[in-house]
């Protein structure tokens, strides 16, 4: 049991949502993310863990994950941002689908916690950045 199942996790669940994401992995840097294919693109982020209790012989964590999904407007902002709400509603209802997040062998929970869709820099903002966080139980035994 470990925490290494978390990506395995949130990859199947971004490619169920739509074959055509796909996964930056880099694991620090998003801004060297080539514009050729930043459409559509996803980045995953991890932590600072916390170890919530002991149970018996078990060890509780709660494990934030941050995904970050990119998403061009073209020639209007506002259209990425709609596809970003799109995205937003797809990509947590299968993260948190009871048949994907409580019946995992040590993720115990997956559950959202922030939503926010933001422009990627100052001087691009015909693309969306699609931030969602997640918390995720973990248990170690």
């Amino acid at each position: 049991m470990s925490f290494i199942d978390l990506r395995p996790y949130f990859e199947a669940r971004m490619k169920t949502v739509d074959q055509d994401l796909r996964e930056w992995p880099d694991a620090f840097n998003i801004e060297n993310i080539p514009s050729g294919i930043l459409d559509k693109s996803w980045h995953v982020e991890f932590g600072p863990f916390n170890y919530t209790g002991t149970a018996h012989t078990c060890l509780h964590f709660d494990c934030p994950v941050r995904l970050q999904v990119f998403i061009k407007g073209y020639r209007e902002p506002k259209e990425a941002v709609d596809s970003a709400l799109k995205f937003a509603d797809a990509i947590v209802k299968e993260c948190c689908k009871l048949s994907n997040r409580l019946n995992q062998a040590t993720i115990k929970n997956v559950l959202p916690n922030l939503i926010d869709i933001r422009k990627l820099t100052q001087g691009n903002d015909n693309c969306a950045v699609l931030e969602l966080t997640f918390d995720c139980e973990i248990v170690i035994c």
